[in-house]
């Protein structure tokens, strides 16, 4: 006999309310749940979000999409809320014939679903996840997207923005009668550690925490949280009590949470009830009321228990991130981040899943943890692990909180929003949590200089640093167990550390002109000379670490999560993209190569910076890098290169779980196969990325953010002298490849030579620019030509460094008493251009007339045979030498690659060495031809007939190469087209460069 659907979706329903307390699910009841009367499969109601409905067919997929996208926009009779997802699920016909227990099963085992889940938009087509295509998973992989489908991202969004709303007239209401810099704004700004700034930022924090504290307080009780009090104890006493007499609201809500902080909770209320104690009672009143009516719109919307609702309004209102460089992990992030460090097919510490025990004693640590995004999505993420595989929620919160969850900041307001994300999803659990804290940062009362996390880099510690932080986090309460804080910090301990750390860099030109001096340590206002000890005590900190002081902080925070983790346990975080393809992080490179197992790096190919960030504000491009301690590291990575940034919590779960099962099945794409490309990683139809399998050299790790994975492949097979076959190519090509220092050596750095005469004198000349003589004495080439910056847009002479020759712009004067001559000694005809935009400027190795000295842009390159120059400069100009130069560089600023002149010897290059003279003759003599052309810029070297002609003459001409190599559709042309269209060269930029006789100019072309 065949089964009725709808007993398949009672099955299912029965399934699915096991897997998830929080649930309420309905299946094939008639009538009555929609306000219309209609029915659904399945409803499913949270009690921490908005309703999702399941409709189920039998191998019919337009029925099922039907049905799911005609549930949208329906509310729910019981609760008056909207459906504002729905997913359209299809299972086998096999089901049909099967019963009872045995049907109950096969619905629990199946992992041959398939669904795609539909999001409401006002005024369009509903949003689809997948884009094309359908899903394919068990009923965990479901009961997981119905999680996250809960909280819709579009009200969250509309949520966050009232909220904001309220904070900011309620510190209008404030400010209207306590202004700027009034002795109470003063008292107010000191409490937050902060300044009373003119535009009020401050008291927004403020608010945002007193708001934070309400949304709390509302959760805590209806829970029905028990406080002491004088005649024993008794439930918290709810908001709306107070409220209901006005003029009693700010003093009975500060008495309530005083109840409540005798019971601990102190990151969440300590900072909030001396806000409101200190604001008179008529301010206060107007303050708080105000925010109550935006908290009370909340909570009817849902938000009883934290969506990371805080984080997003906190990291909109803080005032100091430009120093602190506190930028917000976006939570589509975090879903992708901590799916990867916490996938569903391995527990930590080997554990079953359902291991209540195991799962108690983990520790995850987060030592920057800002608004808590990172700490409160992984540990969301182990705690619906743990339910769906049968565990009890609530006894692992009171485990982790007590003893397993450690987040860190100097702010003491990120460290309550933290705890308040944290603390939120079980309010009614006891808050036993003391590794919440606030590090102290900047000179101390005793005159010495704390560091923040930092100063946990020791194996050390002294326990008055915990026991300080533990002191201003309590809002001064005396710690209890302080040396247990120490023990729960210390090295080796922490199954998982995860992290989003400060990226600033110890200098930056921009600040240092508003008396800035050190940027990466002048938060909170400290002193010039204060950040010089700053400066001192990381060093002091770091010493004979592999972390860099010029890589930035999130070099040392690196490094500190290297040293907290347990042999076996696991690293995530996001980190600026120079820690993988940067001149300053070998040294950890090489630490990760040598002593992890699995790594993953995952990147963004997009041409904007800030597309290829995975937080929020930082405008630089980013990466995620997971990777697990091992007993047998490969030396190889998992390099992910994403095509856009997850745009929902949704969307970063699935890219992770894909990324997950591609490694597990074993047949990820290498980046030693040749031009085939990598490994495609696809939601249903939609391909959202690529994976390749790739050593982990000496140097930068060069496929992150790269779009078109053939052209790493490509560029790592003529690194080491191979041309593949490609295009109408069906034979490989060797070439002669091998790196610089084998014949020749880059010139000293900028700083050596000299210094311009309006700076700070540095080195042994004082150069000049422009010269001062026609015919100088020691020339230079000192820095680009900036007329296309002076004149964008506008017609202008032709930049002077698109030709081979560049002339000498500068001229360098001995010091008095200077020692120049072995700086002199290094004047040369071929200089390299260390830090190319690839979409502005067209060479990559210039060369005077005469010998020159090498300036900041354009370091000299010193051949062991000058007569060797032509060769390297026809090399270097070529469409295979920008591609070794794309390959090596870091690529941090899209558009842009970089070096450091002492890495210009480990570039792979044209073996000058293996040339012949008769070579070489021909190189010299076609270089003297090609002098006099006009190259455009790198990014249009597709459209370019002088990049052509170069091309055809190096390689037909003096390496002897078949013709049909560099001819139209041939494999040079292929990898030209290519490069032009790589995001990390053309940097989204739209325009091109015309010539037009004498000049240049802009003009518009297509989108790209």
């Amino acid at each position: 006999m065949t089964t009725h659907e709808h007993t398949i979706n009672v099955a299912l329903g029965e399934v699915l309310s096991d897997l998830r307390r929080s649930w309420t699910v309905h299946a094939e009841e008639i009538g009555g749940l929609l306000d219309d009367g209609g029915r659904v499969d399945i409803l499913i109601q949270d009690t921490t979000g908005w309703p999702v409905v399941v409709e189920a067919e039998r191998e019919h997929h337009a029925a099922a999409e039907s049905d799911a996208i005609a549930r949208l926009g329906r509310t729910v009779a019981q609760t008056d809320k909207t459906i504002e997802t729905a997913i359209a699920l299809v299972h086998s016909e096999a089901l049909l014939s099967l019963t009872g227990n045995e049907l109950r099963e096969t619905v629990s085992a199946t992992d041959a679903f398939e669904y795609a889940l539909y999001s409401r938009r006002t005024e369009r087509a509903p949003e689809r996840l997948p884009a094309a295509g359908w899903l394919r998973g068990n009923v965990r992989d479901l009961a997981m997207l119905i999680r996250r489908a809960a909280a819709p991202a579009a009200r969250v969004d509309e949520l966050a923005q009232e909220l904001e709303r309220g904070v900011e007239q309620a510190a209008n209401r404030l400010t209207e009668r306590h202004p700027i810099q009034s002795p109470r704004g003063q008292q107010f700004a000191e409490l937050l550690r902060q300044e009373d700034d003119e535009h009020g930022q401050t008291r927004r924090i403020g608010m945002t925490v007193l708001a934070n504290a309400l949304i709390f307080h509302t959760a805590l009780a209806d829970a029905n949280f028990i406080v002491p009090a004088r005649d024993g104890p008794r439930p918290l006493l709810p908001v709306e009590r107070f409220h209901d007499d006005i003029s009693w609201f700010q003093g009975e809500l500060s008495a309530e949470w005083a109840a409540v902080l005798r019971s601990n909770y102190w990151p969440i209320f300590a900072t909030a009830r001396e806000l409101v104690r200190l604001m008179p009672q008529r301010a206060g009143t107007l303050v708080l009321e105000r925010l109550w009516r935006s908290v009370r719109h909340l909570i009817d919307g849902g938000v009883t228990r934290s969506h990371d609702l805080m984080g997003v309004v906190f990291q909109r209102l803080i005032a100091d991130r430009k120093f602190l460089a506190t930028f917000y992990t976006r939570p589509t992030s975090a879903a992708l981040l901590v799916g990867l460090a916490v996938p569903a097919d391995r527990a930590p510490r080997g554990a079953d899943w359902g291991d209540a025990n195991a799962l108690g004693a983990i520790q995850i640590g987060d030592f920057a943890c800002g608004t808590g995004t990172l700490l409160s999505t992984a540990y969301q993420r182990v705690s619906i692990l743990h339910e769906l595989h049968g565990g009890d929620p609530t006894a692992l919160h009171q485990n982790l909180m007590a003893n397993g969850l450690v987040g860190l900041d100097v702010v003491n307001t990120a460290v309550h929003f933290t705890a308040s994300m944290l603390a939120g999803t079980h309010p009614g659990t006891p808050f036993d949590g003391e590794c919440l804290l606030t590090m102290a940062y900047g000179m101390q009362g005793d005159g010495t200089i704390r560091t923040g996390s930092l100063e946990l880099l020791p194996s050390s510690v002294q326990p008055n640093l915990i026991a300080d932080a533990a002191a201003t986090t309590a809002g001064g309460r005396e710690p209890e167990n302080v040396q247990d804080l120490v023990s729960r910090v210390g090295h080796g301990q922490f199954d998982l550390v995860i992290m989003n750390p400060p990226f600033k860099r110890p200098t930056n030109q921009e600040l240092a002109k508003r008396d800035v001096p050190i940027p990466a340590y002048a938060a909170f206002d400290a002193s010039a000379g204060d950040q010089r000890k700053l400066g001192n005590r990381i060093s002091k900190l770091t010493k004979n670490s592999p972390s860099n002081g010029h890589a930035g902080l999130a070099s040392h925070f690196a490094e500190l999560a290297e040293r907290k983790l347990q042999p076996d346990g696991t690293l995530a975080m996001v980190l600026p993209l120079s820690a993988v393809s940067g001149e300053s992080w070998p040294d950890l490179r090489a630490r990760w190569a040598q002593d992890y197992d699995e790594i993953i790096v995952v990147t963004i190919a997009q041409p904007k910076k800030v597309d290829a960030s995975f937080s929020a504000d930082t405008k630089i491009a980013e990466c995620l890098l997971v990777a697990i301690r091992g007993q047998a590291p490969t030396g190889r990575g998992y390099f992910v290169v994403l095509q856009q940034r997850p745009d929902s919590t949704q969307h970063g779960d699935l890219i992770a779980d894909e990324i997950r099962r591609q490694i597990v099945r074993g047949n990820v794409q290498r980046l030693e196969s040749g031009p085939i490309g990598g490994t495609p990683l696809t939601l249903g139809n939609e391909v959202v990325g690529q994976i390749l399998d790739c050593p982990l050299n000496d140097g930068p790790w060069g496929f992150a953010g790269v779009a078109d994975s053939t052209l790493a492949q490509l560029a790592y097979a003529i690194s080491n002298g191979l041309l593949p076959a490609i295009a109408n190519s069906d034979t490989d090509i060797k070439l002669p490849i091998n790196k610089l220092k084998l014949f020749g050596d880059s010139g000293p750095v900028h700083r050596a030579v000299g210094s311009l005469r309006e700076t700070r004198p540095r080195g042994v000349f004082e150069i000049h620019k422009p010269p001062l003589s026609p015919h100088p004495t020691y020339p230079a080439l000192w820095t680009h030509d900036e007329t296309r910056k002076k004149s964008r847009g506008k017609p202008r002479p032709i930049c002077r460094d698109r030709s081979l020759i560049v002339q000498p712009d500068s001229e360098g004067f001995p010091r008095d008493g200077a020692d120049y001559r072995d700086i002199w000694a290094t004047a040369t005809r071929a200089h390299y251009n260390s830090d190319l935009q690839f979409n502005a400027q067209s060479l990559l190795v210039a060369m005077t007339p005469e010998p020159a000295l090498g300036g900041r842009a354009w370091p000299a390159v010193i051949l062991n045979d000058c007569d060797h120059e032509p060769a390297f400069a026809l090399w270097c100009n070529s469409t295979l030498g920008l591609l070794m130069h794309w390959w090596a560089s870091n690529k941090t600023q899209t558009g842009r690659g970089t070096i450091t002149v002492t890495t210009i010897p480990e570039l792979p290059t044209l073996n000058l060495n293996a040339l012949t003279p008769a070579q070489h003759a021909v190189a010299r003599d076609t270089f003297e031809a090609l002098s006099e052309q006009r190259f455009l810029p790198f990014d249009q070297l597709d459209d370019d007939p002088a990049r052509a002609e170069l091309d055809r003459v190096l390689l037909v001409d003096v390496l002897g190469l078949d013709p049909s190599v560099a001819a139209a559709g041939g494999p040079i042309d292929l990898i030209r087209r290519k490069l032009a269209a790589e995001p990390q060269i053309h940097g989204g930029k739209q325009t091109c460069v015309v010539f037009d006789g004498d000049w240049e100019l802009d003009q518009p072309r297509g989108a790209r």
